[in-house]
């Protein structure tokens, strides 16, 4: 069990207490030795899988098992990792980390990040795959049982049909990897927040208290200066999009974006991409107009 299990393990046990009530090491006990090709992975009512296996076995080194391929891009060695996570004990069944039901988790395609034999899977794989990872008894810890855990490798950019351009909207161009460059007309900005859905993806829909993992970058419109700097139109304001940069998670409609955000992102849909102009009065009064194109990766609304 490498670095991404350890962080994944470590952060559902402290949500969820400890996960073995005994400092015995279960493959000690185990009447008999299990293989990753006798747990079946199946579909519940929620989005999270489900594992079916025989408790209480031991599983004597780490395993993997590439459920699907994906049949989005190849992964590359140093791209940020969009990844869903679902793991249990191979013990009792315990659950001990669920994204599905929640946000994903950001990580670098690195051998020091995702572990040395996880890395050397995901190299083979594509977005849109699933990967099943066995990790034997108290690797990490000594006494933790032995574990199963699934990743789903989502996408890190919009994923859905192109939409009509609407020409009074700054054009967008998107890069190999799907980063946005926007360019900015010599006409006058709107008065009001105005957005155009460039992708339309076909994921949950965000309403008002969605959370939700975006990519995004922002420009300033026209040229101005404030008491910290001076731009130029068509300068960068913010962007996750390098990959040392984590996709943005946040809450919309609660007032914990810019209120042009939480205008023009209800009901848009995960896997869409929307271009969203922003006038100071909804944005930042000491900025200027600004222009953001958010790729909505993944939404969770609570509840549902």
């Amino acid at each position: 069990m490498r670095r991404l299990v350890a962080l994944t393990l470590a952060a559902s046990l402290a949500l969820v207490g400890c996960s073995s009530t005994s400092s015995e090491d279960p493959s000690a006990t185990a009447s008999a030795t299990g293989q990753i090709e006798a747990i079946a992975i199946g579909s519940s009512d929620s989005l999270a899988p489900t594992l079916d296996f025989v408790p209480g076995l031991a599983y004597p080194k780490p395993e993997y098992r590439v459920e699907w391929e994906g049949e989005g891009e190849p992964l590359q060695e140093g791209q940020p990792l969009l990844l869903d996570i679902y793991g249990e004990s191979l013990q009792d069944h315990t659950q001990l980390i669920n994204t599905y039901d929640g946000l994903p988790r950001s990580f670098l395609l690195a051998p020091e990040v995702v572990g040395d034999d996880l890395y050397e899977v995901l190299k083979t794989v594509n977005v849109g795959a699933r990967i099943l990872q066995v990790s034997p008894a108290g690797i990490d810890d000594e006494g933790k049982p032995p574990v199963a855990i699934v990743v789903d490798v989502l996408p890190i950019r919009a994923q859905g049909t192109n939409s009509v351009i609407n020409p009074d909207m700054p054009a967008v161009t998107l890069s190999s990897t799907g980063e946005p460059t926007i360019t900015i007309p010599d006409d006058d900005p709107p008065a009001d927040v105005t957005s155009a859905v460039l992708i339309q993806g076909t994921g949950p829909q965000i309403t008002s208290g969605s959370f939700v993992t975006v990519n995004y970058v922002g420009v300033h419109w026209d040229a101005g200066k404030n008491e910290e700097k001076s731009w130029e139109s068509g300068d960068i304001f913010e962007t996750s999009w390098p990959s040392e940069n984590a996709p943005f998670e946040t809450q919309i409609g609660v007032g914990q974006v810019i209120a042009g955000w939480d205008q023009a992102l209800i009901d848009v849909e995960a896997g869409s991409q929307v271009e969203i102009v922003v006038p100071p009065e909804s944005g930042y009064p000491d900025m200027g107009t600004l222009v953001f194109v958010v790729d909505v990766l993944d939404v969770w609304n609570p509840g549902n």
